[in-house]
């Protein structure tokens, strides 16, 4: 056997294979074995049919389908021992038919994907800005207003029109052409005034309103309003407002800190506003932090060049879909509609969405893995056992557990992207 090597791109190769006559002579002789077992002919026990017969009656043709499978998988799996070759995807088998027969040499060609040649670009001391964490007193009074928002109480209003901000309750009634639709009627309904919950108009129209005031609200649906029958038509609304009431937000005092809000340790305003600037410090802090790493390795993928095995990118996005499945379980509904309630018409429409972080997760794993090779990143034992206590605690499992799902081979590639990820991170600068 001959193999001839050829590179097609710098994730995907060409075998060219020559396979000796007597070889493939031989699968035939494998192929017949194999199909004669199901074969029943009157006069023969099933699977004694004799060669010569069976080739007078179904044609020694009908052997070199089966025979070039033998065949071909057999010089296949040998070039692939032999470890130069590191296969990602599904081999192509091509050959012409017509050149098939007994005595005569079998010449076919198989393309496959490889993992992909990696050309790296700069990977150290990559240059980024890095946000500020700094907190302002304008944070701490955004943060604690929306914590005093979500304590407010509602209080029935006397003597006032409706108002922004008022929560009117309210009779209403809709109708187009005169004629009133389905879900267009309810009473006593609760709504936050210039909330924007109802159609574009609709509560501008109810400012200025009285007490068992009635009024009839002109508005016009949007075009891509969710009840297609509805969608860009002009309605009336009758309504009757029956009561308002308004948002009273509480104060922040001692008392409030320690009645309402419990926090360990916290029970002045004093002590609460320092802990709202620790808390916001903490969070910018993480997020410039998380913000800085990913502007990093974006440069670090942006520098390198990498063609991406197709293969590879369906396989990452198959692991995705399986994620969307599991949840979609979890929650005792359809992948479909599970997508549904996030914008996305259907699993094809969510795979066509992560495409791109699928071809960004494949291209970051293969640099990763390459900047490791070329820095001679090890797994040590002691990485390897590090590894695996943070697994038991995150899974809460023995180790015996952990070290049998997660042998040292399987996490071998994470934990060199992470000394990878590691040596980036702690090489790059800020401006």
């Amino acid at each position: 056997m001959s193999v001839k090597v050829e590179k097609i791109s710098g994730c995907k190769i060409k075998l060219t294979f020559k396979i000796p006559a007597e070889r493939f002579n031989q699968g035939l002789d494998q192929a017949f074995e194999k199909k004669v077992k199901d074969i029943s002919v009157p006069g023969f026990r099933k699977g004694k049919l004799p060669r010569s017969m069976y080739n007078a009656r179904f044609g020694e043709e009908s052997l070199y389908s089966d025979a070039i499978d033998i065949v071909a998988n057999e010089a296949f799996l040998q070039e692939i021992k032999k470890g130069k070759h590191n296969i990602v995807g599904n081999p192509e088998l091509d050959l012409d038919f017509k050149t098939v027969g007994r005595d005569k040499p079998l010449h076919f060609t198989i393309e496959v994907e490889v993992w992909p040649d990696v050309e790296l670009g700069q990977y150290k001391e990559i240059e980024v800005e890095k946000e500020s964490t700094e907190v302002t007193d304008e944070d701490v009074e955004e943060y604690v207003n929306r914590i005093l928002k979500q304590h407010a109480e509602l209080e029935v209003v006397e003597g006032k029109p409706v108002e922004n901000g008022f929560t009117a309750v309210f009779d209403f009634e809709g109708s187009v052409d005169g004629v009133p639709f389905e879900g267009g009627k309810a009473e006593n309904y609760s709504l936050e005034i210039g909330s924007g919950q109802f159609i574009p108009g609709f509560e501008d129209q109810m400012i200025g309103m009285n007490l068992e005031e009635e009024k009839v609200l002109h508005v016009t649906f949007p075009t891509n309003y969710h009840a297609e029958n509805l969608a860009g038509k002009e309605a009336e609304f009758k309504v009757v407002v029956h009561e308002l009431k308004q948002r009273i937000i509480p104060e922040l005092t001692d008392e409030f800190v320690k009645d309402e809000l419990e926090i360990k340790d916290v029970n002045t305003k004093e002590e609460y506003l320092s802990f709202v600037r620790e808390t916001l410090l903490s969070e910018k802090t993480e997020a410039s932090n998380n913000k800085f790493l990913d502007d990093v390795v974006t440069k670090v993928l942006e520098n390198a060049k990498v063609d991406l095995p197709e293969s590879l990118v369906e396989e990452e996005i198959e692991r995705q879909v399986k994620q969307i499945e599991n949840q979609a379980k979890r929650y005792g509904l359809t992948v479909d509609l599970l997508l549904q309630y996030s914008g996305l018409e259907n699993l094809e429409s969510y795979k066509k969405t992560i495409r791109p972080s699928a071809e960004i997760a494949v291209k970051q794993r293969a640099v990763f893995l390459e900047i490791a090779k070329v820095e001679k990143f090890k797994v040590s034992a002691k990485d390897y056992k590090n590894e695996i206590k943070t697994i038991m605690s995150e899974m809460n499992i023995s180790e015996e557990e952990a070290m049998k799902r997660f042998p040292k081979d399987s996490i071998t590639p994470y934990l060199l992207m992470e000394k990878a990820k590691n040596l980036i991170k702690e090489t790059a600068n800020m401006k």
